[in-house]
């Protein structure tokens, strides 16, 4: 396989990985972009592989990662814009809004935390496969996954109070609660892409 088969086949969906992974489309490029470099420089030893692909998005992985340890990177945040509305709404774009939640409260948590539970609830990744990605143990892997979802609580929790907001009676979670924070169920249909 070519490199350029290999992109004609992978790309749209490194693409996407990316872009959930880093939660910012434009730094999503960025990281795409240096691994791909990193990758294409290396293709006749990454192309002979069983799964290149598999290669290619642990090397996306590994560039988010590093691309995290930067000073800047670590210390300029940006924030989040805009007011909630005092009151629940019944609307059919609720799941566009729990979409822009969940890629809030991924951007908030560190870098291995995020990665860890991206691979594991869109890409859909055993622990054993997951803790393989991130070169570190099973363990590390459940506690990153367990402490990244009750982060991501907590700052739910957080916005519930300061909102006021209460459950919603239709169902278990409220307006401003992702159903994939609440259920901890697989999300692959929340992490699409905006277009």
């Amino acid at each position: 396989m070519t490199f350029d088969e290999f992109l004609g086949a992978e790309l749209t969906g490194l693409r996407k990985y990316a872009a959930v992974l880093t939660g910012d489309p434009h730094r999503a490029q960025d990281v795409l972009a240096e691994a791909l470099l990193r990758a294409h420089t290396s293709w006749p030893r990454i192309g002979a592989m069983e799964f290149p692909a598999a290669y290619v998005r642990r090397m996306v992985t590994s560039q988010f990662l590093s691309d995290k340890r930067r000073w800047s990177v670590r210390m300029i945040r940006s924030t989040r814009t805009g007011e909630l509305p005092d009151v629940h709404l019944s609307d059919p774009s609720i799941a566009a809004d729990d979409r822009a939640q969940l890629r809030y409260l991924l951007a908030a948590l560190a870098p291995r935390p995020r990665a860890a539970i991206v691979l594991r609830y869109y890409l859909g990744l055993d622990t054993d496969e997951i803790a393989d990605e991130l070169s570190v143990t099973v363990g590390a892997v459940r506690t990153a996954i367990s402490r990244g979802l009750a982060a991501m609580r907590i700052a739910v929790a957080d916005e519930q109070a300061v909102s006021g907001a209460t459950p919603n009676a239709d169902g278990p979670a409220d307006r401003f609660a992702p159903a994939a924070v609440v259920h901890l169920s697989p999300v692959h249909a929340r992490f699409q892409e905006d277009s």
